[in-house]
């Protein structure tokens, strides 16, 4: 009797759903009460990709496809947090050498977890069995469905903040576009970009009170016309980089930028120096081949900056400290004896912030009352974000600042794991801020 009970419980088709769905796509049920992206079509195409695969006469083959499986999971997870392509395979390598993903905590239980349901798709993928009825396959494509449909329910409420792709018929705007900054002024002003990270639109209180406070500041109204707005976004960094640069909704790895017109390549013929200025690693992103494609002329980044005395900061991506990046551009522009275009890309506010000394956010209280039982994420995000809005209106203000227009504008909303900080946020906008000197 045992032994025929040992026999049954090995054939059920639900110890096949068990290693072949849930152990591989753990980390991701794990998250389900917290929050994360859409993962009910890679559900379907992985899962019935299990039923085949389970099947396999080879058990060492069997085994490889379980680990790539799992490995497959977490990596399409990730990238559908940040809105990254699979086609960025190549951000692997220097993700590994100059991130610091395990300095985060998150990170390192995901990794804890990955590994744990990794050694157990080994140990038990021997015990799947393999000898199918008709019936089986019946049950292991609901066993698939049932969690395509449980993983659309969860995730439903922050569905639409996800923006990876755009529609083909969405109508194409960004900052540079709405602000007129398409072609140099007539009186050849100095221009500054500020493309900043994790820079969202908030949708709601206190977190909007917050936002208003650091970027509709009086002060600015003494020597700028200021105006506001919000732009859509979709995908990653380097897609909000193509839509303000080259007004295209695209991927800068298949973008065509020989026949592109990108504004730093108008600004150059019109006489302006153009420089990109990043304080993170040149390699990150392959922003060293791309950038000149675009018209930008000169490169800052990490190892640069550093040597022109800019702090560094720490953190998951360690590298220069934006506050301190500011000083630099603002001397740039008060020595400069040619008309600037200085394109920034900040980098402290990059998700997931540390409790980290050199960022100041260390048992972060900014918001008082406002974010006290808010997750620590938001205190932190928002804490750094004032400190760039305080760094770029004392370069703004600064009496010895020749006539500079400076556009502020988010690449793309605060990626948070969490749900509740997630809802916080318009999940298809970023705002701009347009500084135009009188």
């Amino acid at each position: 009797m045992g032994t025929d009970r040992s026999s049954l419980f090995r054939a059920m088709p639900w110890f096949w759903a068990l290693v072949w769905l849930v152990l591989p796509f753990l980390p991701v049920m794990l998250m389900w009460p917290l929050g994360g992206p859409p993962m009910g079509r890679y559900w379907l195409g992985l899962g019935l990709a299990g039923l085949v695969a389970a099947q396999l006469p080879w058990l060492a083959l069997r085994r490889a496809l379980l680990l790539v499986l799992c490995l497959a999971v977490v990596t399409i997870y990730m990238g559908a947090t940040f809105n990254i392509s699979l086609l960025n395979y190549e951000l692997l390598l220097p993700f590994l050498r100059e991130v610091r993903p395990l300095r985060s905590p998150e990170y390192v239980v995901g990794a804890l977890v990955l590994l744990g349901a990794m050694v157990a798709a080994w140990i038990l993928a021997p015990r799947v069995h393999r000898k199918w009825e008709l019936g089986h396959y019946g049950f292991g494509l609901l066993a698939v469905l049932a969690l395509v449909n449980a993983d659309n329910a969860v995730t439903a409420s922050t569905a639409g903040s996800y923006q990876g792709l755009p529609d083909p018929k969405a109508p194409f705007s960004s900052a540079v576009q709405q602000t007129g900054l398409t072609q140099p002024s007539a009186q050849k002003r100095h221009l500054v970009i500020i493309l900043v990270e994790a820079m969202g639109q908030p949708a709601s209180q206190p977190e909007l009170g917050l936002f208003e406070k650091d970027w509709n500041r009086p002060e600015w109204r003494a020597r700028y016309d200021v105006s506001r707005g919000t732009s859509p976004y979709y995908g990653s960094t380097t897609s909000g980089e193509l839509r303000e640069l080259c007004g295209v909704w695209a991927d800068y790895l298949t973008f065509d930028y020989e026949r592109a017109d990108c504004l730093p390549k108008r600004y150059a013929a019109a006489g302006y120096q153009t420089s990109g200025w990043h304080g993170f690693t040149s390699e990150y992103f392959t922003r060293t081949e791309w950038w000149p494609r675009t018209g930008l002329k000169e490169m800052l980044f990490k190892d640069e900056l550093a040597r022109l005395g800019v702090k560094p900061c720490g953190g998951v991506f360690p590298g220069a400290c934006d506050t301190d990046v500011t000083r630099l551009i603002g001397q740039r522009l008060k020595d400069a004896k040619q008309p600037q275009l200085v394109y920034w890309v900040t980098l402290n506010m990059h998700l997931p912030l540390l409790a980290e000394e050199s960022l100041g956010t260390k048992d972060c209280t900014f918001g008082g009352a406002a974010l006290a039982d808010r997750p620590p994420m938001l205190c932190r995000l928002f804490l750094v974000q004032h400190q760039l809005a305080d760094a770029v209106t004392k370069m703004a203000l600064d009496p010895a600042l020749p006539p500079t227009d400076i556009l502020i504008v988010g690449d793309h909303m605060p990626p948070f794991f969490q749900r509740d900080a997630r809802v916080r946020y318009v999940g298809d906008k970023v705002p701009w801020v347009l500084l135009k000197a009188r």
